[in-house]
């Protein structure tokens, strides 16, 4: 089996814990900010190709958009014996992965240990720690009932842009995501919100 590697290296910041010489084609999608690639252990026997597709536009998803866009492109150009893993601890990658299954192709999506490993340090409640826009947001969902709550990823999405339109700096939804999931105020599980206000 031939394998083809899809890193969303924005989501997973390194390939320390991944085994490069088990892909073909490692394809590594990096955001603007990822400035260096850190590469972990290299095989000494033979090549490993390692592709670096750089995204220069910022935004949420849009890396994922541009890795989503290589899926499907790339499924229509591989032979049937090339496997796509996708390798990221983002879950929003589910319904792609799961579509391809679906028409035929060997898929799945992989997780990094690093991700895995739940930070002890931090204390759970860190308001003190939390952007203008992550406390305000933290604080209107405290005041609401559970039963009333965005519980959808795209749902919460709209509903943070349309409590933050006016705070300065513009906000990035992605940004308040991490920082309200880093506090464990919101865990997201296949695009599902739960919350632990």
């Amino acid at each position: 089996m031939v394998i083809w590697g899809f890193v969303d290296y924005e989501n997973t910041g390194s390939l320390e814990e991944i085994n490069i010489a088990s892909y073909a084609r490692l394809m590594v999608f990096c955001g603007p900010n990822n400035n260096k690639i850190k590469l972990g252990e290299l095989s000494t026997t033979e090549f490993s190709k390692i592709e670096l597709i750089g995204i220069k536009a910022g935004g949420a998803n849009n890396l994922d958009f541009h890795l989503s866009f290589y899926l499907g492109r790339l499924h229509e150009n591989a032979t049937d014996d090339v496997e796509f893993h996708v390798i990221s601890n983002d879950s929003g990658f589910n319904g792609i992965v799961n579509h391809i299954k679906d028409i035929g192709r060997k898929c799945q999506r992989i997780t990094t240990k690093t991700h895995n490993i739940e930070p002890k340090a931090k204390p759970k409640n860190t308001t003190n720690q939390l952007s203008e826009c992550a406390s305000l947001v933290k604080s209107k969902l405290k005041q609401m009932a559970d039963k009333i709550r965005p519980k959808k990823k795209d749902s919460l999405s709209n509903w943070i842009k349309s409590q933050c339109n006016n705070t300065k700096p513009a906000i990035e939804v992605s940004n308040i995501f991490t920082e309200l999931s880093e506090n464990s105020l919101i865990s997201v599980s296949n695009s599902n919100i739960s919350y632990k206000l």
